[in-house]
């Protein structure tokens, strides 16, 4: 058992470290043949979950797994927790992709000297189908070779699952859609060798050179005041990581709200939520020389107040970039 409560904080401390530019967390089915010679025997019934981020290009994933082992000298399960790297070969809605990595199996029912708890190393490769909701569904095999055995045979696994973005999962959805069809990397709308601002973040709005011009931050708020929730801290720190790598440019912090209330409160209520933004890029080392706070209350609607999901997307922080130079 303290092997397994290994695996088990190996991979909780893993997902610690990964959950701060997480992206994707899946589920999938599939089988397992633990016996490979003379032929395969995908019989083991297999599950597992995984958790993935996107910022790199080659995209760390970290899964934990168990197999049901059917008919094998007495061992009755595998759990298997491991870190991997996904790499894409190709964008779009259709991606296939190549995987590695390492990890260490807990064999339940182990076999000395022929079936035992022990670190491995995997391979493999598959194809993930995007849709426009951002849910993501995926094919999978792979080989799995333990590392430091002295008899124990690799392991084959084909799986298939889907994944659902984690912003999905905690209300707050920013995932970035696919604008056009066509090469174009930050999904900012504007096709790649067309664009002379690469890697803008998913939240900007882009002029037709594809640098940015609006950041729109949907930060949740306490009711009635402008503390700014846990949740919604890291879309403030990551615009002002984002302020820290382009020195030169400014931007007024703009705050908006929908039309309940009075429209004197609203001016006020937005104009201290927008302080309080831009209060937080201040403590994160963006120079106050270069932001300006400014509260517009309800004026400037961009979707109905009518109805809940209108307002909500009335409640908004928007910040405006000003350039040094006109391009």
């Amino acid at each position: 058992m303290k092997t397994l409560a290994r695996v088990t904080g190996f991979f909780i401390l893993s997902i610690a470290v990964a959950s701060a530019q997480s992206d994707d967390i899946g589920i999938n089915l599939g089988v397992t043949s633990i016996n490979n010679e003379p032929d395969l025997h995908m019989k083991d019934f297999t599950m597992g979950v995984s958790y993935k981020f996107n910022k790199y290009k080659l995209k760390p994933r970290v899964d934990l797994d168990y197999v049901n082992v059917k008919d094998y000298k007495g061992v009755k399960s595998l759990i298997k927790g491991s870190i991997n790297g996904v790499y894409e070969l190709t964008d779009g809605k259709f991606r296939p992709y190549a995987m590695s990595g390492v990890g260490y199996e807990y064999v339940n029912g182990a076999i000395k000297d022929e079936f035992e708890s022990l670190p491995f190393a995997q391979v493999g490769g598959g194809a993930t189908y995007h849709d426009d909701q951002g849910y993501k569904f995926n094919v999978e095999g792979k080989v799995l070779q333990v590392i430091g055995g002295e008899n124990q045979n690799n392991e084959v696994i084909l799986t298939a699952g889907v994944s659902v973005p984690v912003d999905k999962l905690t209300g707050d959805d920013d995932e970035c859609p696919i604008k056009i069809d066509g090469p174009d990397q930050d999904r900012d709308g504007v096709l790649d060798e067309l664009d002379q601002c690469p890697d803008t973040p998913c939240y900007f709005k882009v002029d037709n050179n594809g640098c940015p011009t609006v950041a729109t931050l949907r930060i949740h708020f306490d009711v009635d005041k402008a503390t700014i929730r846990p949740q919604s801290l890291p879309k403030v720190d990551n615009f002002a990581q984002f302020m820290l790598n382009n020195p030169t440019l400014k931007a007024i912090i703009t705050g908006h709200t929908d039309s309940d209330g009075s429209d004197s409160y609203n001016l006020r209520l937005s104009q201290r939520r927008a302080e309080a933004v831009m209060n937080r890029l201040i403590a994160l080392g963006v120079s106050p020389d270069r932001l300006q706070a400014k509260g517009m209350g309800e004026r400037m609607p961009v979707a109905s107040n009518a109805t809940p999901e209108g307002k909500a997307l009335n409640r908004r922080i928007e910040a405006k970039l000003i350039y040094p130079h006109s391009r």
